[in-house]
């Protein structure tokens, strides 16, 4: 909460949780960056009254339904229920069925062992750790299905760090829910299932055959989402939920992609590269942890243009208009035809683009400092996190992870020295480096020259 406090001072933000530990650090980092905008409340959801209940455009509540009981479960359901304002959104995140269900085998197995019981609570996620690896050796020949879920998910335990592996397998409460169980619960408080946050992401994706067949049957909207999650063995969803008296209307894709701020990071595999319409080029998408990047396949001449002038400027995003004006100069400077309708296929493209989670849509895109200046300056917060965490997040909420190198140097960074001083003191590479990172991410602030600039305190 602390970064969306940080890059959005116009908004108000609340932070509820039962552990006073937890709240310690939050409002310590609050105070050590000058935030007003952003107050704690120490309380369990279950003890929430009409005091607590400030009318909300969004409630968050991540990492939570699944692992509590089930009246802190109805007490969180009561809260978005009575909080929301008549538009607000409610996200709630929760481990789905029926994926889960080989997880929570694994839960059960490592909560069973005896060395994992009897450990003290401190040795526990290590135990646990050790325990899935001894296993993986100890599996049968993965030619079974059931032996090739089972060490994907040992897997997933045995490298997990170990706050991950408690929290995950190793909790009092931990529960999966069927999406139609999860909507029922929601309507008892008066509020309403509108999508997940996640349906472009790998654990929510739906390839577009099963799409297509699902539409074919006599399914309600859940039941099709059911469907999928059964076909698509989905373990994970945040779902979005609304009240139930909320103004609902249809919204096509082309009306949302003519509002937004286009952004990808796809890159382009050859050099040299083709721009002409019909041949096939290939790009890099992102990739997740643990998995190779994707390769994502483009002949349309508008399309690779388009994605070739995003990719140079990420994270910065374009409108649809100035993006296809860009890319049809592209193609005309090099010699290219452009076809007629480019800005409907343009269109097409990045909506497939952007349910394959490879392109972001953006509302609105925050200010950066762009420029690097001679006495360059890392925002309050980089230097903070650069302190407390192992990565720095960006006015888009995305953590960039640095060695701890360039943290100490971006602790440093406080407008005091050029960057001539810079690399004496920290090195030349690490210094030309990291910088243009930092530019890139919105990371850093205008400085005086010689003077430090919006200390926050140790």
């Amino acid at each position: 909460m602390l970064p969306l406090a940080f890059y959005n001072p116009a908004s108000t933000f609340t932070g509820i949780d039962s552990s006073q530990a937890e709240l310690g650090r939050a409002r310590l980092g609050a105070e050590c960056l000058g935030l007003e905008n952003i107050q704690f409340i120490l309380k369990d959801v279950r003890d929430l009254g009409p005091a607590d209940l400030a009318p909300s455009d969004y409630v968050i509540a991540h990492g939570l339904y699944s692992w509590v009981p089930a009246d802190a479960r109805e007490a969180i359901l009561a809260y978005c229920g009575d909080s929301l304002k008549p538009n607000g959104l409610a996200y709630i995140s929760y481990n789905a069925q029926p994926g889960w269900a080989i997880r929570g085998l694994v839960r059960e197995a490592l909560m069973r062992d005896r060395t994992v019981r009897e450990a003290p609570v401190e040795e526990k996620a290590r135990r646990a750790i050790a325990l899935a690896g001894r296993l993986i050796e100890d599996l049968p020949s993965q030619d079974y299905a059931h032996a090739v879920l089972l060490a994907e998910e040992l897997e997933r335990v045995r490298d997990g760090k170990p706050f991950y592996v408690f929290h995950e397998y190793l909790a009092e409460v931990n529960e999966g829910f069927w999406l139609r169980d999860f909507v029922e619960d929601a309507r008892r408080h008066a509020l309403d299932y509108v999508c997940d946050a996640q349906f472009c992401r790998w654990e929510g994706h739906v390839p577009s055959e099963l799409r297509a067949a699902l539409a074919q049957r006599a399914l309600d909207y859940v039941e099709q989402e059911e469907a999928a999650d059964l076909l698509g063995d989905r373990y994970f969803r945040a779902s979005i939920l609304c009240r139930a008296d909320a103004r609902r209307s249809d919204t096509t894709h082309q009306e949302i992609l003519e509002e937004v701020y286009i952004a990808t990071s796809l890159g382009a595999v050859s050099d040299p590269f083709d721009l002409r319409e019909g041949v096939v080029e290939q790009f890099e998408g992102q990739g997740i942890a643990g998995k190779e990047p994707p390769t994502i396949t483009i002949d349309a001449s508008i399309t690779k243009a388009a994605v070739v002038l995003l990719s140079a400027q990420w994270p910065f995003g374009l409108l649809l208009d100035a993006l296809c004006a860009k890319a049809t100069e592209m193609l005309t400077t090099n010699g290219c035809e452009v076809l007629a309708g480019v800005r409907l296929q343009l269109g097409n493209d990045l909506c497939t683009l952007f349910e394959a989670g490879q392109v972001d849509f953006c509302l609105w895109e925050p200010a950066h400092q762009a420029e690097i200046l001679e006495y360059p300056q890392a925002h309050a917060l980089a230097r903070f996190e650069a302190e407390h965490r192992e990565a720095l997040t960006t006015p888009y909420h995305l953590p960039i992870p640095f060695e701890p190198g360039a943290m100490a140097f971006v602790r440093d960074l406080d407008g005091s020295r050029s960057r001539e001083e810079l690399r004496q003191a920290f090195g030349a590479e690490l210094v030309d480096q990291t910088l243009p990172i930092l530019s890139r991410w919105g990371l850093l602030e205008n400085a005086t020259p010689g003077i430090k600039g919006s200390a926050w305190k140790h």
